[in-house]
């Protein structure tokens, strides 16, 4: 029987066997805590971490609500700013990680450096969106520094998984369980004796898991006898529910809707239930709704949080219509402005939604495709005088739907604000012009990539905005997102048409000015990089050069970094073409330096893009990003104005490896996407690529049919670079040529030919010191097939593909000169 005793619900136990498995938690590279919910595995660790780790430790926490997967990687990212910033710039620059990156993952951990006594501690892992979920794991558990503690505590994974790495420290539900003694000794500590048979019946009923004795024990303490149910439900409702007043059951009720909340969305979750409901007094009698002081959040335990939503489900309609406003409304409060729109959409509070302060920023953030459907059914279900009301929200919102393709709700929402526009009672002067100028900007878009078009618009939204400011501003459009749309080269997104590229160059400089006063600087610098690309692919890099520093002085004095890229990779180009392998070096790690610094995933992807361009033109295959290797990869990660350039690269990858069938599978659909959006250049491209395959192949006739069809694109406007960085394949080419091209430009692109050729042979020398030194990666790769592996088995051991497996090994033996693995078990490297 009960006996007096201290608050139950303040009782936290661990049996010796769990203690003792925590405690070599500060002895292991990375722990893995993986149970069902409901085993005690946060509050396990907390315990520990607070009663046995010095306070000189830092520790690092995170826990998963369920996020979208690039928020979610980028918290995890977070969690190593403090404890080596390298390491959490390198990981963020990769994005969401899949397989391709995962060998880029475990190198950027090996190279993790900790300069005191640090945990790392990831919760909820199982919310974390991944088809990689272990495989993270695996790569996170290799770095090598005996400060460092990753703890990963989670549900259970994939019943598939393996754990390949070594030295990962596991943590089961077996080890939380609590045998006869432990739950004897819980639930004294409660000041609760046992009988023999109430021991027998508490085990069996619960088996040994924690949250069902807590349960039992709650119950046991209120009631003086075992609950009669052994079901989790029926323990709740026995020993929670039945216990509240039906003022707390209302509120418990309404804060089960989130993963997490604050004690100010409780307060708000509380207005209109009872003046006399003490909120703290509640929840501390709760062990299942824990605060956290670090975050500052009420965490509510899944057990309890499933058993509250389906009573919230059998309540009735008003109810949960005033739950969803009030928690609509607790969002707002601490700017978690989706999940409001979450709880507002279906209140139909659509005014709310509308009216919240959404800025672009705040969307290219969340590249989520759910969250582009939240505002696609608002515009689907809101009546239309209540969108009339909010035009600038339109606009913003009408950007989204364009820069996502989906042209039938960014249709709905143009033709909304022109309808305003066209008949604009009630607003008044300042407000139509500012409605009028943001618009026109937005209608820019769609004709996009004409210059002379798109500044049409522009100029007609700088006429209206200058009559609000001087200069005009708009409030929707610019800041820090890449102008180049995810691609590494303006020329790619502006050569529309063979023949009028000199003509675009005209209209660039005169029209881009309006553009860049609007957006406050967005885009400065881009007519100068469109002018450096077009002198340097004719092989002018004297003006290339002076363009290159014009551009960068204009761009970064605006903070447009994306720009800035573009403009370093036009300079290591030059620095390509002249041979210049020291300052091709200083170059590169200026593009790297800038992208990483800018902690934005499309400048760390334009980043990736340049280097990739200057590897290629190298030979060298083995660095390129790996989800530049695959087309699913570059669908992912790109936007869609920007994957054919991806592809372009992706294709000239294809092509070195000798992977003509993929290449010939590829080429047309993504000459075709190319043609549809008026680019050239991957065009160009994909024709050299045709023709150098079937060069190899022996079908001669067909190669001198592509490079006539590259020719014919390329002469008019003298784009010689494409066919130099293919020289060497390409030239005994020229002298089969049915179709007339002029004689001086035919002269100008073989001596460019051959001025590429000679520069990145200078190159090559330069960077492996004129001897044939293998990279980190080729060194590897080449001491595990000495070793007798498979290339399946390399690729599983390095977390590739075989494919790139394949490619670095090719690389290997070109460096060094040899020809079979018995050659390569001889050579010295």
């Amino acid at each position: 029987m009960p006996r007096k005793s201290v608050h139950a619900e303040d009782i936290v136990y661990f049996p010796e066997r769990i203690l003792s498995k925590v405690s070599r938690v500060k002895d292991c590279p990375l722990t893995l805590i993986e149970a069902p919910s409901g085993f005690g595995k946060t509050t396990s660790f907390r315990e520990y971490l607070r009663a046995h780790i010095p306070s000189s430790s830092r520790a690092f926490w995170y826990t998963s609500l369920g996020e979208p997967s690039s928020k979610a990687w980028g918290t995890i990212c977070d969690l190593f700013d403090d404890v080596d910033p390298r390491v959490s710039r390198n990981l963020r620059s990769l994005d969401t990680p899949n397989r391709e990156t995962m060998a880029d993952v475990a190198a950027i951990m090996r190279e993790c450096s900790c300069d005191r006594d640090s945990f790392l501690i990831i919760d909820n892992y199982q919310l974390v969106k991944s088809e990689v979920q272990s495989d993270i794991i695996n790569a996170f558990s290799l770095h090598r520094n005996d400060a460092l503690h990753i703890v990963f505590i989670t549900q259970k994974l994939s019943e598939n998984t393996t754990w390949r790495a070594p030295d990962i420290h596991n943590i089961g539900p077996v080890d939380f369980s609590f045998d006869k003694r432990s739950v004897q000794r819980y639930f004294a500590l409660a000041g609760l004796s046992l009988s023999s048979q109430e021991l027998e019946t508490v085990c069996a009923a619960t088996g040994g898991w924690i949250a069902a004795l807590k349960l039992q024990m709650l119950h046991y303490k209120a009631t003086g006898v075992l609950a009669p149910a052994n079901t989790m439900n029926d323990l709740i409702e026995t020993s929670i529910w039945n216990r509240l007043s039906e003022e707390e059951k209302r509120f418990l009720l309404s804060v089960s809707l989130f993963e997490c909340f604050s004690p100010r969305q409780a307060s708000i979750m509380l207005e209109g239930v009872s003046n006399d409901v003490n909120i703290d007094e509640i929840l501390r009698r709760n062990a299942f709704v824990p605060f956290v002081p670090d975050e500052g959040v009420y965490y509510m335990h899944s057990l309890l949080q499933d058993y509250l939503r389906n009573r919230f489900e059998q309540t009735g309609e008003t109810f949960r219509q005033e739950t969803y406003r009030r928690a609509g409304r607790a969002c707002e409060t601490v700017g978690e402005y989706f999940h409001a729109t979450q709880f507002h959409i279906e209140t139909g509070n659509y005014e709310a939604i509308l009216s919240m302060p959404f800025t672009t920023q705040y969307f290219y953030n969340f590249r989520e495709r759910s969250v582009i459907d939240l505002f696609e059914r608002l515009i689907d279900e809101c009546p239309e005088e209540t969108l009339l009301k909010y035009p600038l929200a339109l606009v913003t919102f009408g950007q989204q739907f364009f820069r996502d393709r989906r042209m039938l709700p960014f249709s709905k929402t143009t033709a909304l604000v022109q309808k305003l526009l066209d008949a604009p009672s009630g607003l008044s002067g300042t407000e139509l012009l500012r409605i009028r100028g943001e618009f026109s900007i937005l209608m820019s878009f769609p004709q996009f990539n004409d210059i002379a078009k798109m500044s049409e618009y522009h100029r007609r939204a700088y006429d209206s905005l200058r009559q609000l400011s001087a200069p005009p501003r708009s409030v929707i459009f610019g800041g820090a997102m890449p102008w180049t749309m995810s691609g590494a080269s303006v020329l790619f997104l502006y050569w529309r048409e063979s023949g009028a590229l000199k003509q675009t160059l005209s209209v660039m400089d005169e029209c881009l000015p309006y553009y860049v006063a609007l957006a406050g600087g967005h885009g400065a610098g881009g007519e100068y990089v469109l002018r450096a690309e077009a002198a340097l692919f004719r092989g002018d890099d004297v003006e290339a050069e002076v363009m290159c520093h014009t551009a960068l002085f204009e761009a970064r004095g605006a903070g447009q970094i994306g720009n800035c890229l573009c403009a370093s990779l036009v300079l290591a180009r030059i620095m390509l073409l002249r041979g210049d392998g020291d300052s091709y070096t200083s170059i590169r790690r200026s593009i790297l330096k800038d992208a990483r610094e800018a902690q934005q995933t499309s400048l760390l992807r334009i980043g990736d893009l340049c280097l990739a361009v200057t590897d290629l033109a190298l030979g060298r295959l083995d660095d390129l990003p790996p989800w530049l290797r695959d087309a699913e990869s570059i669908r992912k990660v790109v936007y869609t104005d920007g994957q054919p350039y991806a592809m372009m690269l992706h294709g000239m990858a294809l092509l070195q490896e000798d992977r003509y069938s993929e290449l010939y599978g590829i080429a047309e659909p993504v000459m075709e996407f190319a043609r549809r959006m008026h680019y050239m250049l991957p065009q160009v491209y994909y024709n050299i690529y045709l023709a150098v395959a079937k060069n190899a192949e022996g079908c001669r006739a067909e190669a001198v049919e592509y490079l006539e069809q590259a020719l014919l694109l390329a002469l008019p406007d003298e784009v010689y670079l494409p066919f130099a960085e293919h020289g060497d394949s390409l030239t005994p080419l020229f002298d089969s040529l049915q179709s007339a091209f002029p004689e001086d430009r035919v002269r100008a692109l073989r001596s460019l030919c051959a001025r590429q050729a000679s520069g990145a042979e200078a190159v090559r020398k330069a960077l492996s010191g004129s001897g044939c030194i293998l990279s980190a990666r080729q060194r590897e790769v080449a001491l595990l097939l000495k070793n007798g592996l498979s290339v399946k088995e390399i690729s599983e051991k390095l977390f590739v593909t075989e494919n790139t497996v394949k490619s670095i090994t090719k690389a290997v033996y070109g460096k060094l000169g040899v020809h079979s693995r018995v050659e390569l078990t001889k050579a010295s490297f």
